[in-house]
């Protein structure tokens, strides 16, 4: 199906949909289509939140419900509509971005409970103030805009439309690489140089935003708020809809309301045993189609389409990378005193409670050479690689890099100045290639367009021989390329720093090879290399000096001749080392 086949059959869907009320379907009136499209609007920032973002929300409602008491105070009292509506807005978002501030730093469920907690308090407050908010009977406008059901349907199609359109403005490149990322893998995305926090924050208002301004509108065509609006249960419906729909797809807001109002429209015993019906659509979602009806319909789409299956050989392509010849083992012993270290660590302690992982561990690590941590499990290398990268928090020492103290920076500002690969290698499944290098640039290189990022990335990919799986999904190609994908998303921009994290273990031969080219690639382009693994054989034929630890102590440093001629060494690693 070509580009303009797609977008003359999406028109077609739309101007359907937009005149479906006025086909006799039984019960679907302008104006239940009116009230289902000004609610999706509202489900389109809980979607945003809790669809892209992966934010559990529990109060969403809250939001709505706090534009539409501010807009009928203001309106009430003799100003104009939109004076209203703009002083409703602005609360909804004041309160939402003090919200997020508080509640998106704290981990784990602690978002839900604040804002199930909002919901809470403006459902009391309103029934609290009768005189303020006209109690548990609600508030009634002073007076409605004479439309007619014709021309509010109008305006909810077009507010929908510009929701709609907006949120596909905001949910591309590199910000729509960077929510898929931060709904799969929070670390993942803090190591590629995301601000976390930051995104959390702005998506959480942002989200804000559209529930308020549903809000508003649906308040304006109802004519009253009630307290129940803001409330946990509305919430919770909400959070329903946007599941029943399709969460974290763009259409499933739309597909959640439509489907639930019509429902309890159509259906006398759908409003009699609403909890019931709510439960068992949940259950039915979760067994049959845990994307939701939208996922459920892509699904069936995608099996009786006849796409042509692209396969791809699973031969290794040839070595794109040139190696040197030289032997790299001992090859920088004897640096000369004027270089600068990259890296300087300097008595670098970490604990775990009683547990010292990390025992004054001190290093310099120079450009253009590659320095290898030895130990066997326990040792404390991968815990001293999470400290240097900002994964763990020291408890004393000092860490600089190209004479900048890092010590207090976070994950995200480290990320920007080292890359940083993992053992189990944090790629996004059903992203391409491609695209998770692209997350990468994105954060590298933001001053660059997105035709620019791209080839960028693209080349990244070309010089280290993997250009082939470029539009390959990351789940369809093998565990060992991961590694190497890992690899080459982490030293995207020449850092001047790379730690590798046990790169070489679960790899084939040959690409072990493949990985001894990127790496010795990576310290002849001038970067300074940490690595950690176990296969001895290939540390010894690769590194420049190792560093060995036991129990988070470094008991020597020195050349693989001098390490393994070290009696120390020896004595506690003879056996793990053979």
């Amino acid at each position: 199906m070509n580009f303009v086949t797609t977008w003359i059959i999406a028109g077609a869907a739309t101007l359907l949909a937009i005149a479906s009320p006025y086909l006799g379907i039984a019960d679907w009136t302008p104006g239940l289509a009116t009230v289902s499209a000004f609610v999706a609007v509202s489900l389109m920032g809980l979607n945003l939140v809790f669809g892209y973002c992966g934010m559990l929300v529990l109060g969403q409602a809250a939001f709505a419900a706090i534009a539409a008491y501010a807009c009928f105070m203001i309106f009430n009292a003799g100003a104009p509509i939109f004076v209203g509506a703009l002083v409703g807005l602005g609360l909804a978002v004041v309160a939402a971005r003090l919200l997020a501030t508080v509640f998106i730093r704290l981990p784990g469920i602690y978002l839900a409970i604040g804002t199930l907690g909002l919901a809470y308090v403006i459902e009391g407050v309103t029934r609290a103030l009768p005189g303020v908010t006209g109690g548990a009977s609600g508030m009634v406008l002073r007076a409605q805009l004479q439309l007619g059901d014709n021309g509010w349907y109008a305006i909810a199609v077009a507010l929908l439309l510009i929701a709609v359109v907006s949120m596909c403005l905001l949910l591309k490149g590199s910000t729509a690489r960077s929510l898929q990322l931060l709904r799969r893998d929070e670390l993942a995305t803090e190591v590629a140089g995301i601000d976390v926090t930051r995104l959390k924050v702005k998506m959480f208002t942002i989200g804000a935003t559209y529930t308020a301004v549903g809000g508003i509108a649906l308040s304006q065509y109802v004519t009253v708020v009630s307290p129940e609006m803001g409330g946990a249960s509305m919430s919770l419906e909400y959070l329903a809809m946007v599941i029943i729909g399709g969460a974290g797809s763009l259409l499933g807001p739309i597909v959640g309301s439509v489907i639930v109002h019509w429902l309890f429209a159509a259906s006398g015993a759908a409003q009699k045993y609403e909890l019931l019906v709510f439960g068992a659509s949940f259950f039915l979602v979760v067994l049959f189609a845990p994307r939701g009806v939208v996922g459920l319909v892509e699904g069936l789409i995608a099996r009786i389409s006849t796409w042509r299956a692209v396969s791809l050989s699973t031969a290794e392509a040839p070595l794109a990378v040139t190696v040197s010849q030289t032997s790299a083992a001992g090859r920088r012993l004897d640096l000369p005193s004027k270089i600068e270290a990259s890296l300087v660590i300097e008595a670098v302690t970490k604990n775990f409670g009683g547990v010292t992982a990390v025992k004054s561990v001190s290093l310099n690590v120079y450009p253009g050479e590659i320095v290898a941590l030895l130990g066997p499990n326990g040792a404390g290398k991968s815990t001293l690689l999470n400290v240097l990268s900002g994964i763990e928090t020291m408890d004393s020492g000092s860490i600089s890099l190209s004479g900048q103290a890092i010590s207090a920076l976070p994950i995200h500002e480290r990320s920007k100045m080292m890359g940083r690969s993992f053992q189990v290698p944090r790629l996004i499944g059903d992203m391409s290639v491609l695209q998770n290098v692209l997350v990468r640039v994105d954060q590298i290189f933001p001053e660059k367009s997105e035709t620019e990022r791209l080839e960028i990335a693209t080349a990244q990919l070309k010089s280290l021989g993997l250009d082939q799986y470029a539009h390959a999904r990351a789940q369809e190609i093998t565990i060992g390329l991961h590694k190497l994908i890992d690899i080459a998303r982490a030293s995207v921009g020449n850092l001047p720093v790379m730690l590798l994290d046990e790169p070489g273990v679960g790899l084939s031969g040959q690409e072990l090879e493949r990985l001894r080219a990127i790496i010795t690639r990576l310290r002849d382009g001038g970067a300074a290399v940490v690595v950690v693994d176990h296969n001895i054989q290939f540390i010894l034929s690769l590194a420049d000096r190792i560093l060995v630890m036991e129990g988070g102590a470094q008991i020597a440093l020195g050349s693989a001749d001098q390490v393994m001629a070290d009696k120390h060494v020896q004595r506690a690693y003879l056996g793990a080392f053979s």
